[in-house]
């Protein structure tokens, strides 16, 4: 069975820069038969060696607006796009490359545009089958019900821009930017387990760092806060028939975002945790596969919530929808 090595093996990797500012990106191949993938949570299973994956995803963020009175400009909304492509090194192994590109819009000084950093993640796999082991070249399906795990390590290049200005001439503020200005390293566990023929259970943390930055439109140095991930989704098969099947997958995911600082001191106003959930659906024909999604903040605690704007927690919805493409080279 060739699925065994393609598409069969479900992927989901998430990207970086991750939600904070620059949106989550995600791959995502699947077959019609085995386990699902999730929209968001990343899955341990590996592309399979030789297996070449490419994706475009958008992702659009509408903010809430505060009353009138705010004393500064609002932002209205962001759109996270992004291109992807990986490739199975090995039949554990799997190397990726991601491309953001956004636009920030804030009420009356324009919108901002630009590609963002590039992403350089390496994804490995492993199975537990009598111990721990890397994942091996083909699983049957009853091989794929096991437990299966995952550990990926990214880091951002700094490409995008992060000296843009308004429609004033004033420089947009840090988190307004398409860039980071530095390096921003990140890692993440992942497992999944097969809980039923067409149910699929998947779990995640990861943890991402920025670098301490010179901005001088900022103050002097700027240190965005780091972020923190806990998601869990289930992916549940509705329907397949031949080299198709459609999925319905709910998610939670859980942001601790920590302060950023400027200049060495806490920045009021700034990161703390949110619960999303999350609804979504995807129809695979093939090679090919189409995802959509809901996202909104269910719970959360922000720092000086009533200043905060425009930032995690605060959207009225996220809305995502991502295309993908698998083949053997």
């Amino acid at each position: 069975m060739s699925l065994r090595r393609t598409a069969l093996a479900a992927l989901l990797v998430a990207a970086t820069p991750a939600l904070a500012h620059h949106g989550t990106a995600a791959v995502a191949a699947i077959g019609a038969e085995g386990p699902g993938a999730a929209l968001d949570t990343t899955s341990p299973l590996p592309l399979g060696q030789g297996i070449l994956f490419v994706l475009g995803k958008s992702e659009y963020a509408r903010f809430q607006q505060r009353s009138a009175g705010w004393p500064d400009p609002q932002k209205a909304y962001a759109s996270f796009n992004t291109l992807a492509a990986g490739y199975g090194v090995t039949p554990w192994l799997s190397a990726f490359v991601f491309q953001p590109y956004s636009w920030k819009s804030q009420d009356g000084v324009g919108t901002n545009s630009g590609p963002g950093d590039t992403n350089l993640m390496l994804s490995g796999a492993f199975k537990w089958d009598d111990g721990l082991r890397l994942a091996p070249e083909k699983e049957s399906l009853d091989d794929l019900a096991d437990w299966h795990f995952g550990l990926w390590l990214a880091c951002s290049l700094p490409v995008g821009a992060t000296r843009h200005t308004d429609d004033r001439g004033e420089p947009y503020a840090p988190d307004m930017q398409t860039g980071f200005r530095g390096p921003s390293p990140a890692a993440g566990l992942t497992v999944l387990k097969q809980l039923a023929t067409d149910l699929t259970g998947l779990g995640e943390v990861s943890h991402q760092r920025f670098l301490d930055q010179r901005y001088p439109e900022a103050g002097d140095r700027y240190h965005f806060g780091a972020e923190t991930r806990v998601n869990a989704a289930l992916a549940w098969r509705l329907w397949a028939a031949g080299r198709g099947r459609v999925d319905l997958v709910p998610e939670l995911g859980l942001l601790d975002l920590r302060r950023d600082r400027a200049d060495g001191v806490a920045v009021d106003a700034s990161g703390g945790t949110i619960l999303y959930g999350q609804l979504g659906a995807r129809v695979t024909l093939g090679r090919f596969s189409i995802s959509a999604s809901v996202k909104r903040a269910i719970v959360k605690r922000l720092n000086e919530a009533a200043d905060q704007q425009g930032s995690e927690g605060l959207e009225a919805y996220r809305a995502a929808l991502a295309v993908s493409y698998a083949t053997r080279l």
